[in-house]
């Protein structure tokens, strides 16, 4: 595998909804990866064995050099969520004894939920990382849509583009003391002022059982 800096953007079509922005790189790779081998779900709290990405590690191991998506939004726009009890199904098919549907309560409650989503600028996601842009372009072509909602059609990846780029001092992960992803706090170059939560360093991320002290992102930075 050959390792270089690189910058790898994805260009989406409309808007996206990303209410746990930022997205992370090796995330991403995992699923795909994950997808290939036809791996099961897997479940919080569990040991899992490590899945092999075109991304470099950093000299511990504890983590790959990739750090989460840099977006910038433009225009923030409010759908909603509705979901409504199909009554004519449910009489028919329903007991008998079922003399009432009630749709403002219980199992068939009708509802209409606020969601917010992002039209970014440029339609533009962008991260940096150290690994191999052959492999990495692969794996992300298996990649069509990003952030939640997918199956409504937000999020819809147009295209991936991995291109080598310049490195700076802390690269990938650091910018001028900042963090561009979850850091040990005696990670070195960190500002002394950065925000300290609980975060995974390595996927799921989701899995908050497996939680550590980290240096992170300042909340809202990268979108």
């Amino acid at each position: 595998m050959s390792n270089e800096p690189l910058i790898v953007t994805a260009r989406i079509s409309g808007a996206i909804s990303l209410p746990w922005a930022p997205i992370a790189l090796d995330g991403l790779l995992m699923w795909a990866v994950a997808q290939r081998l036809n791996l099961p779900p897997i479940i919080a709290g569990e040991q899992i064995a490590p899945l092999e990405i075109p991304l470099a590690r950093e000299p511990g191991g504890r983590f790959h050099l990739a750090s989460l998506s840099e977006q910038v939004v433009e225009e923030r726009e409010l759908r909603y969520i509705n979901r409504r009890f199909p009554i004519e199904q449910g009489q028919t098919l329903g007991n008998r004894k079922l003399r009432r549907i009630q749709i403002n309560a219980g199992a068939q409650k009708s509802y209409r939920l606020p969601m917010e989503t992002q039209h970014l600028v440029e339609d533009r996601l962008r991260w940096w990382c150290i690994g191999d842009r052959a492999e990495i372009q692969g794996l992300l072509a298996e990649v069509h849509f990003l952030g939640k909602k997918r199956s409504t059609g937000l999020g819809q990846v147009r295209e991936w583009i991995v291109d080598a780029c310049e490195a700076w001092p802390g690269f990938p992960v650091l910018r001028d003391g900042a963090p561009l992803r979850a850091l040990p706090p005696d990670w070195p170059g960190l500002a002394a002022d950065v925000d300290i939560q609980l975060r995974n360093l390595s996927p799921p991320y989701w899995d908050r059982t497996k939680e550590t002290e980290c240096a992170v992102p300042r909340e809202g930075g990268a979108l």
